[in-house]
């Protein structure tokens, strides 16, 4: 039971029925199994209860389980990393062709700007000297420009008027009373008599 040997457990019964005697070895018999008993029943009672309270297989199931979502949450993410850094690179590449070829339409259409004006000056040149000088030697007189009118200038209610108009909701104006108030809040006077006499 404990690891020792019949003739080791022989030995240790004729070592105390030597020192006990033979009147008390059977009480002393009792009360050490009646100990031992209790003893085996702590101990039982202890590891059920640490069994109970940390449940040392649930908690391991439970690490398991724990332990397979972080991996696959680790293989979603590394996943998303590679999907965002994928479309980072198609994004650059489209940027630089979209540029490359926006620089290619932009050097075609200045070349032909370019183009234009060197054929055109020229001849634009005649043409305003000719325009001149068709004018010069006819004997109708152009008609003169009529001056634009020059814009009315609008006071600061106009204009708060044509915001508001424009927001469609009226401005709240805190420093400014309405024409009402200053009436309301003075007191009535009374009107000036003809009779009285000023000094």
């Amino acid at each position: 039971m404990f690891g020792f040997s019949i003739w080791e457990i022989f030995l240790i019964l004729v070592i105390a029925l030597i020192v006990v005697g033979p009147e008390r070895l059977p009480g002393l018999a009792r009360t050490i199994g009646s100990w031992v008993y209790k003893v085996k029943k702590f101990v039982a009672n202890a590891k059920a209860e640490l069994d109970s309270e940390f449940n040392l297989s649930d908690m391991k199931n439970l690490l398991t389980a724990q332990e397979s979502e972080l991996s696959k949450l680790r293989a979603l993410v590394e996943e998303t990393r590679q999907e965002v850094t994928e479309s980072g690179r198609h994004m650059l590449g489209a940027m630089d062709e979209a540029e490359a070829s926006l620089r290619a339409a932009a050097q075609s259409e200045q070349k032909k700007l370019s183009a234009i004006d060197s054929d055109t000056a020229p001849a634009a040149v005649g043409k305003i000297d000719q325009t001149a000088d068709n004018n010069a030697s006819s004997p109708e007189l152009a008609p003169e420009p009529t001056p634009e009118p020059a814009p009315r200038a609008l006071s600061f209610d106009d204009e708060i008027r044509a915001l508001e108009q424009s927001a469609g909701q009226p401005f709240k104006r805190p420093f400014e009373a309405s024409p009402e108030a200053p009436l309301a809040s003075m007191p009535p006077s009374a009107p000036p008599s003809s009779d009285s006499k000023t000094p």
